[in-house]
Order: structure tokens, then C-alpha cells, then sequence
């Protein structure tokens, strides 16, 4: 069996290498050029590698994504197509493999947020309807398919390969202590932090409040910064907010692992903040017992 995995970003990348490994050389690993930076490809072999303007924007990478994907998987003829997640780069790969006629796998499926503002939010919907076989990580994401009618027959429930990728990447004590001695750092004596989304990289003045933020915590705070954070930083004129934070470029993901088990705290924007007291539950009307009644 040949099978397509279609990655874009270095998250994808990771959570999908020990699906790669099992596949061996059944796997034909197509990047989209998503997270086209040295660094960010996961470190899992890449057979096809697709080049997007980076300039582009989201709906113009979609649309280059999806014909580039198109094009090659009726060149390579898989007998599947796998994608994780909830990036473009999965929607693409979706997309690709239904004008194409290919079963398509969804590792990672019945994630929601029910928040409408977040672009990934749309994806995770459109991705597990369009695939033949979602991948639910836990039983709350299997009710939430459900909830949406999507058929049991095309459900499983299989934990997920995040913590495959941990074990497998997670240095041992010894080697943890020498990237803080790197760094100059203590143990549980720092602040790991990441800035990604729009809401905060693309608004000026909530980047600069962030910054500032951090440079007065009383501890260090190590900030690896994504390619597009770094420039969005330049273009409004905030690197002189960083002289107090320890910057660095992407990390490879054994060294960032070793900074969150070694941190004291770990904050991210993983969530629209302007929506963050939204709760992590389904609206009213997507009750277990109600889901269990329609499907």
C-alpha cells in the first residue's frame, strides 16, 4: 500500500513521524512549504516538497496548495491520503484528495473549539466531514463527531501520536540540564514563551503589550520566535521590547521539549484571547445523552 502524508508545519510533522515510521516505505511524505524555514520541517523524511509564495495570503495559499497537492497525488496515485490537524496545509491535503477521488484519514479528528473567530476552527469541521476515517484522540472528540452526524462506522477512537512523539524525543535528565546550561538557565527558574497567533503578532500594539509583559516578569523568559513573529516584531519597530527576553530562533523539538519540562511556567496563545471565556464545552444542544440520541 502506498499511502500519502501530507504535513505543511513542524506540529504536524511531529505528531505524524511515528505514523511515518509505522508506514516505513509505504509513506510518501508531500510538505506543502507551509513552514518553508529551515528547521520547522520536523525532521521526518520529505519525498515532495512544494513551493508557496510567502507573501500569500491564507486563501491564496489555500488555493495554491490544494492545485499543487491535486497535481501530484494524480501523478503518485496513492491508495490513501493521511493529514493532521487543522492547518491549511490539512484542509489542502483534504481537499486534494477528494477531487482525486482517494480515501482520505484524518489523524487528530472531533477536535472544536466552537469559537467561529479562529480560522482552525473551520478546517477541523470541513476536514472530518470530508474524511473517510477520523482519527479521534479522546472520547469527547468522538461525542462531538457524533454530534455532528458524522457516521460511527467512520470513527476511531485512538489516543494520540503526540505522546508517541514525546517519548520518542524527550531528552534524558542529563542532556536536559545542558540546554539550560546553554542558555544560562536554572532549573524551574524561567518562563518558556511563544507568540504565534494573528490577533497578537499582527496588531502592533497588543505585540508591544506582550513584550513588555515578559521583560518585566522577574525571571528570565525564553521566547523562540516563529519566522513570521519575528518579522512582524521588525516591521512595527519592537526589537528594542526583546533586549530583556532570551530570543531565539524556531527550536528543534528535542530542545524545546527539554525547555518545557525544565521551565516553571509555559505560556503560549494557543487560543483566540479575545474569545478566551468562551467555554471548552459543546454549546447547549450537544449534551452527551442528546448526542447518543442522534447518532
Amino acid at each position: 500500500m502506498r499511502v500519502a502524508v501530507v504535513v505543511g508545519t513542524r506540529p504536524e510533522a511531529i505528531k505524524l513521524a511515528p505514523v511515518v515510521a509505522l508506514l516505513g516505505e509505504d509513506a510518501f511524505v508531500i510538505h506543502t512549504g507551509q513552514h518553508h524555514t529551515a528547521g520547522l520541517t520536523g525532521g521526518i523524511p520529505v519525498h515532495r516538497a512544494l513551493t508557496l509564495r510567502p507573501d500569500a495570503s491564507r486563501g491564496a495559499q489555500l488555493a495554491e496548495m490544494t492545485a499543487a497537492l491535486d497535481e501530484t497525488l494524480r501523478q503518485y496515485r496513492p491508495d490513501a491520503v493521511i493529514v493532521q490537524g487543522d492547518t491549511t496545509s490539512a484542509l489542502a491535503g483534504a481537499l486534494a484528495a477528494n477531487t482525486t477521488g482517494l480515501p482520505l484519514l484524518h489523524v487528530e479528528a472531533g477536535l472544536r473549539s466552537f469559537d467561529r473567530a479562529m480560522p482552525e476552527e473551520h478546517h477541523r469541521v470541513l476536514i472530518d466531514h470530508l474524511a473517510d476515517y477520523c482519527c479521534a484522540p479522546t472520547t469527547l472528540a468522538r461525542d462531538h463527531l457524533l454530534a455532528e452526524r458524522i457516521p460511527p462506522e467512520r470513527i476511531w477512537l485512538t489516543g494520540n501520536t503526540i505522546i508517541e512523539a514525546v517519548t520518542a524525543h524527550l531528552p534524558d535528565p542529563a542532556a536536559q540540564d545542558v540546554v539550560l546550561e546553554q542558555l544560562g538557565l536554572s532549573d524551574n527558574g524561567y518562563v518558556l514563551a511563544t507568540i504565534h497567533r494573528p490577533e497578537n503578532t499582527d496588531n502592533p500594539h497588543a505585540l508591544a503589550a506582550i513584550l513588555r509583559e515578559f521583560a518585566s516578569l522577574p525571571v528570565p523568559v525564553v521566547l523562540p520566535l516563529h519566522p513570521r513573529t519575528q518579522r512582524k516584531i521588525t516591521a512595527a519597530g519592537l526589537a528594542h521590547e526583546t533586549r530583556r527576553l532570551r530570543v531565539t530562533g524556531p527550536l528543534d523539538y528535542a530542545t524545546l521539549l527539554a525547555l518545557t519540562r525544565q521551565a516553571a511556567i509555559v505560556v503560549t496563545d494557543w487560543r483566540n484571547p479575545r474569545r478566551s471565556h468562551r467555554p471548552q464545552t459543546p454549546p447547549p444542544g450537544h449534551s452527551t445523552q442528546q448526542r447518543a440520541g442522534r447518532s
